[in-house]
């Protein structure tokens, strides 16, 4: 090995040994400070001290590493939260309508997004100069080891919209159930917010995503009494237009005091008429799907019937010199 490659290789080390050390200090730094305000709390009386008895039972050697490896990518996705910049509030809907709703979901994202490409991209070029002469045939090494590193950071964009567009896809399929049920309920006699509890509670078998959405809802309609944010909280977390019309028929029977079975009636009809109209548009479009196979597949064969025996009759004359 060259006196370069060492001298790359010890930088890379050192590197290397700082931010292990650096990060060491910020989890114990960050220990501290969580013992400190827990000592606060139990001093104000805002937390029961707990008792030798009470303390729970550690999860297991696995389970506290766990914890820990989480606690830290939580931590460093706070100081790189600030990467994304303004695009922050669109991440977080994104990563909601995707079913990524934990408290710390954008700060792992941050971390999936910024430092996991980042230690690949490090460890494979120090790789490479350590097993590698530096010479021009470690060009294309080093490309794959950087197209890897970028295509580990689109992956996890990549990840995040199949999960989202596969939920949102189950959520719409299951949306004309939703209305159907709405309708019986309501012309039952429920109310708007028992009408819909009770809808979500009978679908959490069969459409758990749609009824989780629809319980949060109608928590959030009946512990802020906010139904119009409510509203626009569904509209964030599945962003459909069929959420979209649903939540602004709810807010003009609420305004306006439409009967809310009246307006659920004229809303699963219009759904139904948008159904029927899709399913008419995709029925048109057939004619215009069929025509490649057509060309390739059913028009040769038709040639073969139709110009076969003529073109055999013409040979044989040909053959036979008549």
């Amino acid at each position: 090995m060259s006196d370069s490659a060492l001298h790359i290789f010890w930088m890379a080390f050192l590197g290397l040994t700082t931010a292990m050390l650096a990060l060491t200090v910020l989890m114990y730094s960050e220990h501290q400070r969580s013992l400190r305000a827990a000592r606060l709390k139990r001093a104000n009386g805002s937390e029961k001290a707990r008792r030798g008895g009470d303390a729970p039972q550690a999860a297991g050697f696995g389970g506290a590493i766990t914890g820990k490896l989480r606690h830290v990518v939580v931590l460093i996705g706070e100081r790189l939260a600030v990467v994304l910049g303004g695009e922050s509030r669109e991440t977080a809907a994104n990563l909601s309508s995707a079913g990524f709703r934990s408290r710390d979901a954008l700060l792992i994202y941050a971390f999936l997004k910024t430092v996991l490409p980042m230690a690949a991209l490090i460890g494979g070029l120090i790789w490479l100069v350590v097993t590698r002469p530096l010479d021009l045939q470690i060009i294309m090494p080093a490309a794959i080891v950087i197209g890897a590193a970028l295509g580990l950071s689109m992956g996890v964009d990549f990840v995040v919209n199949k999960a989202r567009t596969a939920r949102l896809a189950r959520i719409r399929l299951s949306f004309p159930d939703m209305l159907e049920l709405i309708v019986i309920t309501s012309e039952a006699g429920l109310g708007p917010q028992p009408a819909l509890h009770r809808v979500a509670q009978e679908m959490a078998v069969t459409h758990p995503e749609l009824a989780q959405e629809m319980l949060q809802m109608v928590s959030e309609m009946a512990m802020t009494s906010d139904a119009r944010g409510a509203y626009e909280k569904l509209n964030t977390r599945a962003p459909l237009p069929e959420i979209a019309v649903f939540t602004q028929t709810l807010d003009q029977s609420d305004r306006y005091g439409t009967p809310f079975a009246r307006a659920m009636r004229t809303l699963i009809n219009e759904q139904r008429s948008n159904r029927l109209v899709a399913v008419e548009e995709k029925a048109a479009r057939l004619p215009v799907l069929m025509t490649m196979p057509l060309i390739f597949c059913i028009m040769p064969a038709v040639f073969v019937v139709l110009v076969g025996p003529a073109a055999l009759s013409v040979l044989d004359n040909i053959l036979s010199g008549g």
